[in-house]
């Protein structure tokens, strides 16, 4: 009887260790100070892809290795600049808006952009002027789209602006280039955007 109950034993752990076996890629935790530093490591160890993760407003993004990630000194935006086209440097980021600053989504789209009037500074920013705006509908089921025009100076900016929000945040994912640039550069705006996803932390 024992000899039967030890090999019924070792057959059992030896299906249970082989039922354990997986084919999940490993998960390696570095630590970085600045984005270059993050750049060198992910060439160095051969990282295909990094992951923006935000457990705290809710959102990630897989980060294009063409992005030209930029330090913003706030938790509150994440982003960076695309590679140049005829010598300018068009810019993807995420701005991220704590929730009790805006009674409803609703009240958040009129501050980005729904109560802007033409030849106005937005409340965002005195150093811009408001041009005109294209209600695009949604976008990929994410948000609330939009073509936007802006001055700055002497130059118009042509934008596209994603609105949404999360269960924790309102996120406004700002596409900003040249009238010139901004064709030329849309199909990666629109890779970065299929990297992005809503979670629920």
């Amino acid at each position: 009887m024992t000899k039967v109950f030890s090999t019924l034993l070792v057959l059992f752990y030896s299906s249970f260790c082989y039922c354990q076996i997986t084919n999940t890629s490993k998960v390696k935790r570095r630590t970085f100070d600045t984005y270059e530093e993050l750049r060198k490591k992910q060439e160095k160890y051969s990282v295909e892809k990094l992951t923006y993760l935000d457990s705290t407003f809710n959102f990630q993004v897989e980060i294009p290795n063409w992005l030209n990630l930029k330090e913003t000194g706030t938790v509150y935006a994440f982003g960076g600049t695309l590679p140049a086209v005829d010598g300018i440097e068009n810019a993807i980021l995420i701005k991220v808006f704590d929730k009790p600053k805006f009674p409803t989504f609703s009240d958040f789209k009129k501050f980005v952009i729904e109560d802007l009037a033409f030849g106005q500074s937005p409340k965002w920013s005195v150093s811009h002027k408001f041009m005109g705006k294209k209600e695009l509908g949604r976008y990929n089921n994410i948000g609330d789209s939009y073509k936007v025009y802006l001055m700055r100076g002497n130059l118009m900016y042509h934008c596209e602006y994603i609105l949404l929000e999360t269960k924790s945040a309102y996120l406004w994912i700002d596409y900003t280039s040249t009238q010139e640039t901004f064709d030329k550069n849309f199909a990666k705006f629109e890779e970065f955007m299929s990297g992005f996803k809503v979670t629920d932390f």
